[in-house]
């Protein structure tokens, strides 16, 4: 058999056994969630069950690490993140596996974020912040759910750009830095599309000031982009996606990417991503890659900057 039939025979006959997902972050969760609906309609098209595996810690590493370090054979995957597949290479010292361990196959999902300000604000848009934030420098406190996380990061790069002196308070965790939002401890927050949702149901006065995405978000149809309002550069959302080792053979690459296309064409995955506040994307494996290398460039020279070091 030629080299050009043999690699689609390859393609066309994979799988031919249980693949394994591995999701580098806990159950539950919205990324979780995404794993677990894409598995689902992959082993429906497969005949082959998609296992998805959660192994945490590290902020995605001990799971993505166990995924380079898996045959490149196709039948383990990784639910990359901008967590696990970008920051850490920013904000650890030693990762035991390289940016260029992984080949990107499609972008499952975007969730973009929020900026919020607290009644205690009296501002109703960006400009009025940045004018406020100038008038009473190092008043104005943010919180996060911890250092080198998207709620400390995408303010402090606002922050610098808009050159505005703001405090930033980091919580261990979303739902602690949620409450402290609540509670008025800090004036501003960097929330997922969804949290902003439930903040301002739950707390009188919240204020949505600007989507941190290239466009503006269903759920917010009046709140305008940070891009809209002359910062570009503030793109600050959740991503998942399929990746797997590096040396995985082009044709099964290709087979899982028209696949897991299809599955997020599904109109029952479609909307209970939707329900989620994530957009379902199925970007190519080429789109993907560049996404992940503008990540890196955008957040680079902040990180090196500031000496940002994960906790």
């Amino acid at each position: 058999m030629s080299l050009p039939l043999a690699g689609t025979a390859m393609g066309q006959n994979y799988p031919n056994n249980n693949v394994r997902l591995i999701v580098p972050f806990p159950p539950a969760g919205a990324t979780d969630i995404t794993a677990r609906l894409v598995a689902n309609q992959l082993s429906k098209q497969w005949g082959q069950t998609v296992i998805v595996e959660n192994r945490t810690g590290a902020s995605g590493v001990i799971g993505s690490e166990a995924v380079a370090r898996a045959p490149a054979d196709g039948y383990t995957l990784l639910l990359g993140t901008l967590a696990g597949n970008v920051m850490t290479h920013l904000l650890r010292d030693k990762v035991p596996y390289g940016r260029d361990a992984f080949i990107p196959i499609t972008v499952l999902g975007q969730t973009p974020n929020v900026l919020l300000a607290s009644s205690a604000l009296p501002v109703k848009t960006l400009k009025e912040l940045i004018d406020y934030a100038k008038a009473h420098p190092g008043k104005v406190r943010y919180g996060s759910a911890g250092i080198g996380l998207s709620g400390h990061l995408g303010v402090a790069l606002f922050a610098e750009e808009a050159k505005i002196d703001l405090i930033h308070v980091p919580y261990r965790g979303s739902a602690p830095s949620v409450e402290a939002f609540s509670r008025g401890e800090v004036e501003l927050t960097l929330a997922l599309v969804p949290e902003a949702a439930n903040s301002m149901k739950s707390t009188p006065g919240v204020t949505p000031i600007a989507i941190a995405a290239a466009k503006r978000s269903d759920k917010f149809p009046d709140t305008p982009t940070f891009a809209e309002l002359g910062y570009p550069n503030i793109q600050v959302y959740a991503l998942s996606g399929l990746m797997v080792p590096k040396g995985t053979p082009q044709p099964i690459v290709e087979k899982i990417h028209k696949d897991t296309v299809i599955a997020l064409k599904d109109p029952a995955v479609v909307e209970r991503m939707n329900s989620l506040g994530i957009d379902p994307v199925g970007s190519t494996p080429a789109e993907f890659d560049k996404l992940l290398n503008d990540e890196f460039a955008r957040w680079e020279p902040l990180i090196r900057s500031k000496g940002i070091k994960a906790e």
